[in-house]
């Protein structure tokens, strides 16, 4: 019976670690342990939750449709609402919830990622988030910035992107000498990449 007992143990002990392995999902809310899985993890899809935990999948799909509620699939079967989450990482792109911008309209319209989400354009010392509304007519690209990647999510205007590139006169004397640009989309990526230093321009 004891050899018996011991062989089931085992059982249970290799087929949870199995488990554990096959699905590549782990569980934090701590920034350094965040930062560390990040670096080792083969997996770059993650969807952080409203209390700060870090889930990382395997995959991490964006599953629209007619007669489907937006929402992400992750590794095939797990069903993860908007309303769950304040950001994610895909394959396609990093994405943040409008809820977590200090300014802008709210939007519940979106093309390439989730409503109400605006995803990163450009990813530095100086972030872009591209969000999306509904003006009556058709669905305007609305731009966002950031310092950092701790600073506040604010509404882009002239004025605060002169002050966020204040001290970089390569950056600031392209953005004033381009006032009149119309893709004024090209405009912002093209300042943001000057003022991280040349670093190419990247959407994860």
């Amino acid at each position: 019976m004891k050899k018996i007992s011991t062989i089931f143990t085992s059982f249970v002990a290799g087929t949870l670690l199995i488990s554990s392995c096959s699905t590549n999902k782990i569980m934090t809310n701590d920034k350094d342990q965040v930062k560390k899985e990040l670096t080792n993890t083969s997996s770059t899809s993650f969807v952080k939750k409203k209390d700060g935990t870090i889930v990382f999948y395997n995959s991490l799909e964006l599953k629209k449709g007619v007669f489907t509620s937006p929402h992400l699939l992750a590794n095939g079967k797990i069903k993860i609402m908007p309303s769950e989450i304040v950001s994610y990482q895909n394959q396609d792109h990093y994405a943040v919830s409008q809820n977590t911008f200090s300014n802008g309209r709210k939007s519940f319209v979106a093309v390439k990622t989730l409503p109400g989400f605006a995803v990163r354009v450009v990813k530095g010392k100086l972030n872009i988030y591209c969000k999306q509304f509904f003006n009556g007519r058709a669905a305007i690209d609305e731009f966002y910035i950031q310092a950092g990647n701790e600073g506040k999510i604010c509404l882009y205007s002239p004025e605060l992107m002169k002050e966020l590139i204040r001290d970089n006169n390569v950056a600031l004397n392209y953005f004033n000498q381009i006032e009149d640009l119309n893709d004024y989309s090209k405009k912002l990526q093209t300042t943001a990449e000057i003022f991280n230093n040349g670093m190419l321009m990247s959407k994860n």
